[in-house]
């Protein structure tokens, strides 16, 4: 699933392509699609207006139209292009190019709310704090983790953390030396300043590396690279970076965690 790096990543480039551009008309070829309106309401709350900004809220990408925006979650394959793909779920036309977003296993949504209410949109209102936001802060970091819960799967809550996957959080953890099973409230201050820090660093640096392709994520300029870069998600058995001991992966609610046994405590 695209997580903040890939989604900030696409916005760059569906803003450097459709940035002020009006929309002319649209299409859905995917009902499932529209969570909260119907075709023929979003082509009302939509046609004729231009993008006036194309923002993000953690893993959420957002087309603002002025009155109305529409918001979207790419799910597990959500993508966009401006090549036909062979089964389009939505066309977006506009006055100089048209732009489809693809689904190959139909999991995306879009929301339709007026711009003025979309902080109260409910895939938004319940999000936590945010990296690169104001609300991140040190002190709102630190209030996040106090839970006996297991520190990684603390950090996959969207309503503490919002903007983390499985990739970025197994990675920040090994950057910060903290074990995924650790509870987060048993960090020390020293350890909460650390992965406060490294979960920033590690987001920036797989930015500017246009995301992380591990399966089928792409943004308008292709794959991302920082899947080059890993240090231990999807790495079992591999050895350690820096210490060689073996990479481990660990089950935690439902989802693969992979950490360096010695390096990580």
């Amino acid at each position: 699933m695209p997580e903040l790096p890939e989604v900030e990543t696409i916005r760059r480039s569906l803003e450097r392509e459709v940035l002020n551009l009006q929309l002319r008309d649209l299409e859905v070829h995917e009902p499932r699609l529209l969570q909260n309106c119907t075709e023929k309401e979003l082509k009302r709350a939509l046609i004729g207006n231009k993008v006036g900004k194309l923002g993000r809220r953690a893993k959420f990408l957002i087309f603002d139209f002025g009155k109305h925006s529409i918001v979207f979650h790419l799910r597990m394959t959500g993508w966009f292009s401006l090549d036909r793909p062979q089964k389009p779920r939505l066309i977006l036309k506009f006055d100089r190019k048209t732009l489809y977003f693809e689904d190959t296993r139909r999991f995306g949504t879009l929301h339709l709310t007026e711009t003025k209410n979309l902080s109260e949109l409910q895939p938004l209102a319940q999000l936590g704090i945010e990296p690169f936001h104001p609300s991140y802060t040190l002190k709102n970091f630190r209030a996040s983790l106090q839970s006996p819960q297991e520190i990684k799967r603390s950090l996959l809550d969207q309503t503490k953390i919002a903007g983390l996957g499985n990739i970025y959080a197994c990675e920040a953890l090994f950057a910060s030396k903290i074990h995924p099973e650790r509870s987060a409230s048993s960090l020390s201050a020293q350890e909460v300043k650390r992965l406060f820090t490294q979960i920033e660093k590690m987001l920036e640096r797989a930015i500017s590396e246009q995301g992380t392709t591990v399966d089928t994520y792409r943004s308008l300029d292709g794959v991302g690279n920082f899947q080059n870069f890993l240090a231990v998600y999807d790495r079992e058995n591999q050895p350690c970076i820096h210490c060689k001991a073996t990479i481990e992966r660990l089950e935690q609610g439902g989802r693969s965690s992979y950490c360096c046994p010695k390096c990580q405590k």
